[in-house]
């Protein structure tokens, strides 16, 4: 069974206020390319889900993600939750960030992730502007309960989104969601995350392992994400952020090395080309 694996290309301090970016040490460069090092040891390609804001600093990282065989898919422009956003101010952060993707890699972008995984109920109307931009997939929705997003009523496997209904398998959608992965516990009516991320770092490998092949066995692909952050044990200490985004940095590297030599993974766009738009 073929994985997705995903990575959301920001720095370490995209969850602050954009005021106080200025002052911050760039560490996303060194970090995307600790990625590359490993994804390419490990054989296998992934999709990077882009901030434009990333792209429009550091244009050669993009290419050089590009060159090596990787996707390159849009994050947004700025690191703003769709919850934040109005439709207009949504659309144009979107168009923003696809126009300097595309001018970077020369060839249309099919892909979106939505800052903080904020696609639910309220801003469902994103799915129609992501429609109406051209894009072919979105991977934003994370079908389990978290404090800061979720829609646990959601498939937990590949399906057409539509804003009409994004809990529902639209047949005659045109928009692919890729869910993030999660653990599916029926006695407990419960989604238990498993995708990467935090979950990489604060979950036991054993437990992240049997969840990716309990998914596999059910015939899905698991969509799982990382960000360069993840794997920086000297990533900043500040007080603005909470201990989540320091927990387990010391032993991510190894874990995520360790998931890549267990499991097979390739982009979304190469999934859709080898598969089609059916899981």
């Amino acid at each position: 069974m073929i994985n997705l694996l995903t990575v959301d290309v920001e720095d370490w301090y995209h969850d602050l206020h954009p005021s106080l970016w200025k002052s911050c040490e760039n560490r996303v460069v060194e970090n995307t390319h600790k990625i590359l090092r490993i994804i390419e040891e490990h054989d296998c390609s992934a999709t990077f889900f882009v901030l434009g804001c990333v792209a429009e600093q550091f244009p050669d990282l993009i290419r050089q993600i590009s060159d090596k065989g990787h996707e390159i898919a849009t994050h947004g422009y700025l690191h703003t939750p769709i919850t934040q956003r109005n439709r207009v101010e949504f659309e144009e952060d979107l168009r923003k960030s696809l126009f300097i993707l595309e001018c970077i890699v020369r060839h249309k972008i099919l892909g979106h992730r939505a800052c903080r995984f904020s696609i639910n109920r309220k801003t469902a109307w994103a799915i129609d502007v992501l429609e109406k931009n051209g894009l072919k997939y979105d991977s934003s929705i994370f079908p389990a309960i978290t404090p800061d997003y979720g829609v646990p009523q959601c498939p937990t496997h590949p399906y057409f989104i539509s804003s009409s209904n994004i809990e529902e398998d639209n047949s005659n959608g045109t928009i692919m969601e890729f869910p993030l992965s999660v653990l599916s516990i029926p006695i407990l009516h419960v989604n238990i995350p498993v995708a990467g991320g935090f979950y990489l770092r604060f979950l036991p490998y054993w437990f992240i392992k049997l969840s990716l092949k309990r998914i596999n066995k059910m015939g899905y692909p698991a969509v799982v994400f990382i960000h360069p952050k993840d794997l920086d044990p000297q990533k900043p200490r500040i007080k603005e952020l909470s201990w989540h985004h320091y927990y387990g940095l010391a032993d991510a590297e190894k874990k995520f090395a360790k998931l890549l030599s267990d499991f097979k993974f390739t982009s979304i766009k190469n999934y859709i080309e080898e598969y089609g738009f059916h899981a």
